[in-house]
Protein backbone atom coordinates (compact mmCIF):
# COMPACT_ATOMS: atom_id res chain seq x y z
CA UNK A 1 0.00 0.00 0.00
CA UNK A 2 1.26 3.31 -0.59
CA UNK A 3 2.73 5.35 2.17
CA UNK A 4 -0.42 7.63 4.19
CA UNK A 5 -0.05 10.18 6.68
CA UNK A 6 0.65 8.91 9.72
CA UNK A 7 -1.50 9.12 13.32
CA UNK A 8 0.58 11.45 15.81
CA UNK A 9 -0.92 10.04 19.14
CA UNK A 10 1.38 10.29 21.98
CA UNK A 11 3.88 7.33 22.39
CA UNK A 12 3.16 4.90 25.12
CA UNK A 13 5.24 5.17 28.00
CA UNK A 14 7.39 7.84 26.01
CA UNK A 15 9.66 9.60 27.18
CA UNK A 16 9.54 7.83 30.17
CA UNK A 17 11.22 4.48 29.46
CA UNK A 18 14.31 6.99 28.24
CA UNK A 19 15.06 8.07 31.60
CA UNK A 20 13.32 6.14 34.52
CA UNK A 21 15.05 2.80 35.39
CA UNK A 22 11.94 1.19 36.65
CA UNK A 23 9.66 2.10 33.84
CA UNK A 24 12.67 0.62 31.89
CA UNK A 25 12.96 -2.41 33.44
CA UNK A 26 8.60 -3.16 33.21
CA UNK A 27 8.97 -2.75 29.14
CA UNK A 28 11.93 -4.85 28.83
CA UNK A 29 10.00 -7.51 31.28
CA UNK A 30 7.40 -7.81 28.86
CA UNK A 31 9.72 -7.72 25.93
CA UNK A 32 11.17 -10.66 27.38
CA UNK A 33 8.08 -12.55 26.12
CA UNK A 34 8.54 -11.82 22.75
CA UNK A 35 10.52 -13.47 19.96
CA UNK A 36 13.84 -11.99 19.71
CA UNK A 37 16.73 -12.45 16.89
CA UNK A 38 19.72 -14.28 18.81
CA UNK A 39 22.24 -15.02 16.10
CA UNK A 40 22.98 -17.08 13.01
CA UNK A 41 23.17 -21.17 13.17
CA UNK A 42 26.23 -20.87 11.41
CA UNK A 43 27.92 -20.02 14.86
CA UNK A 44 26.66 -23.16 16.90
CA UNK A 45 27.79 -25.65 13.82
CA UNK A 46 30.00 -27.75 15.62
CA UNK A 47 28.99 -29.88 19.20
CA UNK A 48 29.79 -27.79 21.78
CA UNK A 49 29.73 -24.64 20.13
CA UNK A 50 28.07 -21.86 21.87
CA UNK A 51 27.50 -18.04 21.59
CA UNK A 52 25.61 -15.18 23.65
CA UNK A 53 23.14 -12.85 23.06
CA UNK A 54 20.48 -11.16 24.81
CA UNK A 55 16.81 -10.78 25.31
CA UNK A 56 15.65 -7.59 26.28
CA UNK A 57 18.76 -7.03 28.54
CA UNK A 58 18.69 -10.33 30.30
CA UNK A 59 21.69 -12.20 29.16
CA UNK A 60 21.33 -15.52 27.21
CA UNK A 61 23.75 -18.18 25.28
CA UNK A 62 22.82 -20.70 22.67
CA UNK A 63 24.61 -23.91 22.51
CA UNK A 64 24.94 -26.84 20.46
CA UNK A 65 24.79 -30.46 21.98
CA UNK A 66 25.38 -33.11 18.94
CA UNK A 67 22.08 -32.64 16.87
CA UNK A 68 20.03 -30.32 18.75
CA UNK A 69 20.43 -26.59 19.77
CA UNK A 70 19.56 -25.30 23.50
CA UNK A 71 19.44 -22.20 25.12
CA UNK A 72 19.41 -20.87 28.82
CA UNK A 73 19.86 -17.37 30.95
CA UNK A 74 23.36 -17.09 31.59
CA UNK A 75 23.95 -17.24 35.04
CA UNK A 76 24.68 -20.34 37.28
CA UNK A 77 21.77 -21.55 39.40
CA UNK A 78 24.01 -21.26 42.37
CA UNK A 79 25.52 -17.72 42.67
CA UNK A 80 23.99 -16.10 39.51
CA UNK A 81 27.68 -15.68 38.30
CA UNK A 82 27.07 -16.12 34.03
CA UNK A 83 28.46 -19.04 32.40
CA UNK A 84 29.34 -17.35 29.57
CA UNK A 85 32.12 -14.35 30.20
CA UNK A 86 33.00 -14.10 26.00
CA UNK A 87 30.53 -13.27 22.77
CA UNK A 88 31.06 -17.05 21.64
CA UNK A 89 33.42 -20.08 22.23
CA UNK A 90 33.32 -24.40 22.46
CA UNK A 91 33.69 -26.10 25.70
CA UNK A 92 30.98 -27.93 28.28
CA UNK A 93 28.62 -26.69 30.27
CA UNK A 94 30.57 -25.40 33.79
CA UNK A 95 30.28 -22.58 35.61
CA UNK A 96 34.06 -20.57 36.20
CA UNK A 97 33.10 -19.69 39.30
CA UNK A 98 32.47 -22.89 41.69
CA UNK A 99 32.91 -25.55 38.97
CA UNK A 100 29.05 -26.30 38.83
CA UNK A 101 28.52 -28.38 35.38
CA UNK A 102 25.55 -28.53 33.36
CA UNK A 103 23.91 -30.91 30.91
CA UNK A 104 21.99 -29.87 27.69
CA UNK A 105 18.80 -30.27 29.98
CA UNK A 106 20.30 -27.44 32.15
CA UNK A 107 20.33 -29.52 35.25
CA UNK A 108 23.17 -29.49 37.43
CA UNK A 109 24.96 -33.10 37.40
CA UNK A 110 28.24 -31.71 38.45
CA UNK A 111 28.79 -30.05 42.22
CA UNK A 112 31.72 -30.32 43.68
CA UNK A 113 31.40 -31.54 47.45
CA UNK A 114 28.00 -31.44 46.81
CA UNK A 115 26.86 -33.85 49.70
CA UNK A 116 28.78 -32.32 52.45
CA UNK A 117 27.98 -28.80 51.91
CA UNK A 118 23.96 -29.16 50.58
CA UNK A 119 23.14 -32.36 51.82
CA UNK A 120 22.11 -34.15 48.82
CA UNK A 121 23.73 -35.15 45.77
CA UNK A 122 23.03 -33.46 42.17
CA UNK A 123 20.26 -35.14 41.66
CA UNK A 124 17.81 -34.62 44.95
CA UNK A 125 19.14 -31.00 45.19
CA UNK A 126 17.28 -30.37 41.42
CA UNK A 127 19.56 -27.36 40.50
CA UNK A 128 18.44 -26.25 36.84
CA UNK A 129 19.30 -23.48 34.33
CA UNK A 130 16.55 -20.73 33.77
CA UNK A 131 15.80 -22.18 30.12
CA UNK A 132 15.63 -20.02 26.70
CA UNK A 133 12.82 -21.32 24.14
CA UNK A 134 14.28 -20.86 20.58
CA UNK A 135 13.05 -21.87 16.87
CA UNK A 136 14.50 -21.49 13.79
CA UNK A 137 13.81 -19.65 10.77
CA UNK A 138 16.70 -20.88 7.92
CA UNK A 139 19.00 -20.07 9.50
CA UNK A 140 17.71 -17.16 12.10
CA UNK A 141 17.80 -17.96 15.44
CA UNK A 142 15.08 -16.62 17.68
CA UNK A 143 14.44 -16.83 21.77
CA UNK A 144 12.24 -15.64 23.76
CA UNK A 145 11.08 -16.83 27.52
CA UNK A 146 7.72 -18.47 27.72
CA UNK A 147 5.04 -16.34 29.90
CA UNK A 148 1.22 -17.20 30.67
CA UNK A 149 -1.07 -16.22 28.10
CA UNK A 150 -0.74 -16.61 24.10
CA UNK A 151 2.67 -17.80 22.97
CA UNK A 152 2.06 -17.51 19.10
CA UNK A 153 5.16 -20.03 17.37
CA UNK A 154 7.77 -18.44 15.60
CA UNK A 155 5.70 -19.11 12.03
CA UNK A 156 3.02 -17.31 13.52
CA UNK A 157 4.63 -14.24 14.73
CA UNK A 158 7.39 -13.56 11.50
CA UNK A 159 3.40 -14.18 9.40
CA UNK A 160 4.08 -13.54 5.95
CA UNK A 161 8.35 -12.73 6.15
CA UNK A 162 8.71 -16.33 7.11
CA UNK A 163 9.60 -17.87 4.06
CA UNK A 164 11.46 -14.37 2.78
CA UNK A 165 13.71 -14.91 5.69
CA UNK A 166 14.21 -18.36 5.63
CA UNK A 167 15.32 -18.00 1.87
CA UNK A 168 17.41 -15.12 2.63
CA UNK A 169 19.18 -16.63 5.48
CA UNK A 170 20.38 -19.35 3.12
CA UNK A 171 24.49 -18.26 3.03
CA UNK A 172 26.86 -20.58 2.89
CA UNK A 173 29.32 -18.57 4.41
CA UNK A 174 29.12 -17.27 7.99
CA UNK A 175 28.07 -13.84 7.89
CA UNK A 176 30.26 -10.83 8.56
CA UNK A 177 29.69 -9.02 11.48
CA UNK A 178 30.03 -5.46 13.08
CA UNK A 179 29.16 -4.32 16.71
CA UNK A 180 29.54 -1.48 18.90
CA UNK A 181 28.11 0.68 22.07
CA UNK A 182 25.54 3.76 21.06
CA UNK A 183 24.69 5.88 24.03
CA UNK A 184 20.76 5.70 23.07
CA UNK A 185 18.13 4.18 24.03
CA UNK A 186 16.77 1.11 21.78
CA UNK A 187 13.69 2.71 20.72
CA UNK A 188 15.29 5.91 19.61
CA UNK A 189 17.26 4.15 17.65
CA UNK A 190 15.24 1.31 16.07
CA UNK A 191 13.14 5.07 14.81
CA UNK A 192 16.20 6.05 12.68
CA UNK A 193 15.62 2.63 10.78
CA UNK A 194 11.94 2.48 10.53
CA UNK A 195 11.10 5.52 8.47
CA UNK A 196 12.25 6.90 5.29
CA UNK A 197 12.14 10.57 5.51
CA UNK A 198 16.12 10.96 6.99
CA UNK A 199 17.94 9.19 4.27
CA UNK A 200 18.04 12.65 2.32
CA UNK A 201 19.42 14.37 4.86
CA UNK A 202 21.60 12.11 7.46
CA UNK A 203 22.60 10.03 4.87
CA UNK A 204 24.05 12.29 2.22
CA UNK A 205 27.29 11.33 2.11
CA UNK A 206 26.19 7.93 2.10
CA UNK A 207 22.89 7.32 0.12
CA UNK A 208 23.48 10.05 -2.11
CA UNK A 209 21.90 13.62 -2.85
CA UNK A 210 19.31 13.01 -5.08
CA UNK A 211 16.25 14.01 -2.92
CA UNK A 212 13.71 11.82 -1.31
CA UNK A 213 11.94 9.01 -2.06
CA UNK A 214 9.04 9.53 -4.94
CA UNK A 215 6.04 8.44 -2.84
CA UNK A 216 4.68 7.23 -6.18
CA UNK A 217 7.49 4.07 -6.25
CA UNK A 218 6.97 3.45 -1.92
CA UNK A 219 5.32 0.64 -0.87
CA UNK A 220 4.59 0.22 2.89
CA UNK A 221 3.10 -3.09 4.13
CA UNK A 222 2.10 -4.35 7.20
CA UNK A 223 2.02 -7.90 8.44
CA UNK A 224 1.23 -8.62 12.56
CA UNK A 225 3.84 -6.24 14.79
CA UNK A 226 6.16 -5.70 11.55
CA UNK A 227 6.39 -3.75 8.57
CA UNK A 228 8.18 -3.62 5.90
CA UNK A 229 9.48 -1.44 2.81
CA UNK A 230 9.66 -1.76 -1.15
CA UNK A 231 10.59 0.43 -3.57
CA UNK A 232 8.80 0.12 -6.86
CA UNK A 233 6.99 -2.93 -6.00
CA UNK A 234 3.32 -3.80 -6.78
CA UNK A 235 0.51 -4.16 -4.21
CA UNK A 236 0.59 -7.75 -3.60
CA UNK A 237 4.64 -7.07 -3.20
CA UNK A 238 5.12 -8.59 -0.17
CA UNK A 239 2.98 -12.00 -0.91
CA UNK A 240 4.57 -12.26 -4.18
CA UNK A 241 8.00 -12.48 -2.99
CA UNK A 242 7.14 -14.56 -0.02
CA UNK A 243 5.56 -16.94 -2.62
CA UNK A 244 8.52 -17.02 -4.96
CA UNK A 245 10.84 -17.66 -1.95
CA UNK A 246 8.57 -20.50 -1.00
CA UNK A 247 9.14 -21.86 -4.43
CA UNK A 248 12.63 -21.27 -5.09
CA UNK A 249 12.37 -18.78 -7.99
CA UNK A 250 13.40 -15.62 -6.04
CA UNK A 251 15.41 -13.35 -8.11
CA UNK A 252 17.09 -10.44 -6.57
CA UNK A 253 15.63 -7.06 -7.59
CA UNK A 254 14.89 -3.88 -6.11
CA UNK A 255 15.84 -2.05 -3.00
CA UNK A 256 13.82 -3.47 0.31
CA UNK A 257 13.71 -3.37 4.27
CA UNK A 258 11.52 -5.52 7.01
CA UNK A 259 11.52 -3.96 10.15
CA UNK A 260 10.84 -7.14 12.69
CA UNK A 261 9.79 -6.01 16.03
CA UNK A 262 10.57 -5.90 18.83
CA UNK A 263 14.39 -4.67 17.24
CA UNK A 264 15.33 -6.59 14.09
CA UNK A 265 16.12 -4.47 10.49
CA UNK A 266 16.97 -6.97 7.22
CA UNK A 267 17.60 -4.57 4.52
CA UNK A 268 17.81 -6.02 0.70
CA UNK A 269 20.20 -3.52 -1.11
CA UNK A 270 22.22 -3.36 -4.33
CA UNK A 271 26.13 -3.38 -3.48
CA UNK A 272 27.49 -2.45 -7.14
CA UNK A 273 25.67 -3.29 -10.24
CA UNK A 274 24.29 -6.45 -10.11
CA UNK A 275 25.11 -7.31 -7.21
CA UNK A 276 23.01 -7.82 -4.10
CA UNK A 277 23.71 -7.85 -0.51
CA UNK A 278 21.98 -8.76 3.17
CA UNK A 279 22.20 -6.97 5.98
CA UNK A 280 20.71 -7.36 9.54
CA UNK A 281 21.02 -4.85 12.35
CA UNK A 282 20.34 -4.99 15.66
CA UNK A 283 19.58 -2.38 18.53
CA UNK A 284 19.81 -4.83 21.72
CA UNK A 285 18.71 -2.92 24.81
CA UNK A 286 21.43 -2.31 27.75
CA UNK A 287 20.06 0.37 29.67
CA UNK A 288 17.33 3.08 29.84
CA UNK A 289 20.05 4.96 27.80
CA UNK A 290 22.31 2.70 26.05
CA UNK A 291 22.19 0.19 23.36
CA UNK A 292 24.52 -2.49 21.40
CA UNK A 293 24.17 -1.98 18.03
CA UNK A 294 24.61 -5.45 16.10
CA UNK A 295 24.96 -6.02 12.48
CA UNK A 296 25.31 -8.92 10.13
CA UNK A 297 25.97 -8.70 6.31
CA UNK A 298 26.59 -11.31 3.35
CA UNK A 299 25.68 -11.33 -0.51
CA UNK A 300 22.25 -12.28 -1.11
CA UNK A 301 22.02 -15.85 -2.19
CA UNK A 302 19.71 -15.47 -5.58
CA UNK A 303 20.41 -14.54 -9.11
CA UNK A 304 19.48 -10.90 -10.23
CA UNK A 305 16.86 -10.53 -11.98
CA UNK A 306 18.72 -8.35 -14.47
CA UNK A 307 21.75 -10.39 -15.79
CA UNK A 308 25.07 -9.00 -15.02
CA UNK A 309 26.62 -7.45 -17.71
CA UNK A 310 29.98 -9.13 -19.02
CA UNK A 311 32.11 -7.04 -17.60
CA UNK A 312 30.47 -7.76 -14.70
CA UNK A 313 31.26 -11.20 -14.53
CA UNK A 314 35.02 -10.69 -15.83
CA UNK A 315 35.53 -8.68 -12.60
CA UNK A 316 33.62 -10.58 -10.39
CA UNK A 317 36.33 -12.57 -8.63
CA UNK A 318 38.41 -9.07 -7.89
CA UNK A 319 35.26 -7.18 -7.34
CA UNK A 320 33.74 -9.80 -4.18
CA UNK A 321 37.04 -9.49 -2.81
CA UNK A 322 36.58 -5.70 -2.69
CA UNK A 323 33.22 -5.93 -1.45
CA UNK A 324 33.78 -8.01 0.85
CA UNK A 325 36.37 -5.42 2.17
CA UNK A 326 34.47 -2.47 1.49
CA UNK A 327 30.80 -3.71 2.73
CA UNK A 328 31.18 -3.74 6.77
CA UNK A 329 33.30 -0.14 6.43
CA UNK A 330 29.97 0.95 4.52
CA UNK A 331 27.53 -0.41 7.42
CA UNK A 332 29.69 0.80 10.13
CA UNK A 333 29.43 4.53 7.98
CA UNK A 334 25.81 4.26 7.81
CA UNK A 335 24.80 3.32 10.94
CA UNK A 336 27.22 6.13 12.62
CA UNK A 337 25.25 8.43 10.46
CA UNK A 338 22.27 7.44 12.34
CA UNK A 339 23.83 7.32 16.11
CA UNK A 340 24.49 10.64 15.83
CA UNK A 341 20.66 11.65 15.87
CA UNK A 342 20.07 8.92 18.18
CA UNK A 343 22.74 10.25 20.70
CA UNK A 344 21.47 13.67 20.47
CA UNK A 345 17.67 12.82 20.84
CA UNK A 346 19.06 10.72 24.07
CA UNK A 347 20.64 14.10 25.43
CA UNK A 348 17.71 15.66 25.94
CA UNK A 349 15.53 12.95 26.36
CA UNK A 350 13.16 14.25 29.47
CA UNK A 351 11.96 17.18 27.16
CA UNK A 352 10.90 14.65 23.88
CA UNK A 353 7.34 15.53 24.66
CA UNK A 354 4.65 15.90 23.26
CA UNK A 355 5.07 13.53 20.90
CA UNK A 356 6.60 13.40 17.68
CA UNK A 357 4.78 14.98 14.53
CA UNK A 358 4.85 12.01 11.53
CA UNK A 359 4.18 12.34 8.05
CA UNK A 360 3.35 9.65 4.89
CA UNK A 361 7.48 8.81 4.76
CA UNK A 362 7.29 7.88 8.84
CA UNK A 363 4.24 5.52 8.32
CA UNK A 364 5.63 2.75 9.82
CA UNK A 365 7.47 4.20 12.86
CA UNK A 366 3.82 5.08 13.97
CA UNK A 367 2.94 1.10 13.52
CA UNK A 368 5.91 0.08 15.12
CA UNK A 369 4.76 2.12 17.98
CA UNK A 370 1.59 0.29 18.34
CA UNK A 371 2.68 -2.89 17.89
CA UNK A 372 4.84 -1.63 21.42
CA UNK A 373 1.37 -0.81 22.58
CA UNK A 374 0.30 -3.99 22.26
CA UNK A 375 3.22 -6.06 23.81
CA UNK A 376 3.07 -3.53 27.13
CA UNK A 377 -0.74 -4.55 27.32
CA UNK A 378 1.06 -8.33 27.54
CA UNK A 379 2.03 -9.82 31.22
CA UNK A 380 5.59 -9.99 31.73
CA UNK A 381 7.77 -13.25 32.71
CA UNK A 382 8.89 -12.19 35.87
CA UNK A 383 4.80 -11.88 36.64
CA UNK A 384 3.82 -14.92 35.44
CA UNK A 385 6.49 -16.25 37.72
Amino acid sequence: MKPQIADSRPFLNWPDTLVDPERFREEQDRLARVWTFLGFAHSVARDGDWFRASIATRSVFVQRFGAELRAFENRCAHRSFPLRTADKGNGPLVCGFHHWRYDEEGRAVGIPQCIPLFGVGPAELGARLVPVEIALCGSLIFGRFRAQGENPTLREYLGESFDILAAISNTPRAPQSVSRTVEANWRVCFHANVEDYHPATVHRSTFGKDGYFNLEHLSHFRFGWHSAFFYNAAPDGLARMAAECREGTWQSHNYRVFHLFPDLTVSYLRAHWQNWYIVLVQYAAVSPGRSRMRAWLYPAPFPPRQPASWYDRLTRPASDLIRRLAMPWYVRMVLAEDDVYSVGLQSIARQLNPAPRLGALEERLAWFEEAYAEAMRAPSPTAAA
